[in-house]
């Protein structure tokens, strides 16, 4: 059994996600995961090259397993879990490329373990995530299916077990569940408690099973948004105690969404300047939002400038970075990535009109940070 493993976060095959899994160096402790939601990670423009005939033959185009293998390579980390996530809802307002890939591959269990296949050339890096498919089609026994037609290929498997389907799920995995093995324990956005009956039930299930335990929560409730912020105060419905009691809850390593509310894939919606930043002292969540304009009918549209004239200022002199610079752990160094970008948005050396970026800037401040308390072993 893994012993290395302390932290998996996990990213989507959105851009700005891709660009921190890129740049980000993991220690061997974390390893990433990627849900990957589209067959490719960037959808191609069609120039007017492409428009023509080529002299020399025809231009290769992307494909799914050129793509992500690319990507896969270049993560700058010990092991990567890769999964097409059975857990997504379809809605109406789902992106197209998502939706289509959903419905044509992540629901359909033969192509899925088709599509994962096509990263077995990895299989010294990637570690595939199987998932129950009883909610989808009431296939039985779906979860050994696909462990079976995988296992010749990849030295370990990881197996995501959803709460609503625990005990299902957990008397699957026992079938084919190896020691080298990996098992996520998937508690979405519900409340934690070690001494709830269902969590100690899980314990129970999953501690005579010789593999290792991830468990997974996102901390970031799925009602927050950037305009229902309050300027530089506390988020109080944000709960990080995982990181600290995930040991009580039969895990041997955590699990989130990178510090960032886990995203719902979908199209529209309005950009708000607003930033969510990580006390890693307090290992509690601040809020910053704009100051002028809304969104009711009649107002004034919030502007993108004020990423740059109220939110940075704001969080450079907060109480949160004035603690984060006297602690030992060095959180705000200069491997610190966001920060680094922070300052040079401060400084006028980088545009910070870009809802996206402050994404970026969020998930590798936190990366940094948790990986220092790693180091510091108070995790």
């Amino acid at each position: 059994m893994d012993t290395s493993l302390k932290y998996v976060p996990v990213f989507r095959s959105k851009q700005q996600e891709i660009n921190v899994l890129k740049t980000f160096k993991f220690d061997n402790q974390v390893y990433p995961c990627l849900e990957i939601i589209k067959e490719l990670d960037r959808v191609p423009r069609r120039s007017n090259s492409d428009k023509q005939v080529l002299l020399f033959g025809k231009k290769e185009s992307k494909t799914f397993e050129s793509c992500y293998s690319s990507l896969i390579k270049s993560i700058n980390a010990k092991k990567v879990f890769i999964d097409l996530p059975t857990h997504l809802r379809q809605s109406r307002n789902m992106k197209s490329e998502s939706l289509k890939f959903l419905r044509t591959v992540i629901t359909k269990r033969k192509q899925r373990t088709a599509y994962l296949m096509k990263l077995k050339h990895l299989s010294d890096k990637v570690i595939p995530v199987i998932s129950t498919y009883q909610q989808i089609s009431g296939e039985v026994d779906s979860i050994y299916l696909q462990a079976e037609e995988l296992k010749n290929y990849f030295p370990s498997l990881a197996y995501r077990i959803m709460i609503p389907t625990y005990e299902q799920d957990i008397q699957e995995v026992k079938k084919c569940v190896r020691e080298s093995d990996y098992i996520f324990i998937d508690y979405e956005n519900d409340d934690i408690d070690e001494n709830d009956w269902e969590a100690l039930e899980i314990k129970k299930a999953i501690e005579e099973i010789n593999a290792h335990k991830i468990i997974h929560r996102y901390q970031i409730p799925d009602s927050i948004t950037m305009t229902g912020l309050e300027h530089n105060e506390r988020i109080e419905s944000i709960d990080n105690s995982l990181p600290f009691i995930h040991k009580k809850l039969g895990g041997n390593s955590f699990s989130d969404y990178v510090g960032i509310k886990k995203d719902n894939i979908t199209d529209g919606g309005v950009q708000s300047p607003g930033f969510i930043f990580y006390d890693a002292v307090q290992n509690s969540f601040f809020g910053y939002r704009y100051r002028y304009g809304g969104h009711k009918k009649g107002e004034t549209k919030p502007n993108l400038s004020e990423f740059e004239t109220t939110i940075v200022p704001a969080v450079l002199h907060s109480k949160s970075v004035s603690r984060m610079k006297i602690a030992n752990q060095n959180y705000l160094d200069k491997k610190n990535w966001g920060w680094n970008t922070l300052n040079r948005i401060e400084s006028g050396k980088e545009n910070g009109k870009n809802a996206a970026k402050f994404k970026r800037i969020s998930m590798e401040h936190y990366l940094h940070c948790i990986q220092q308390k790693l180091r510091a072993e108070e995790l």
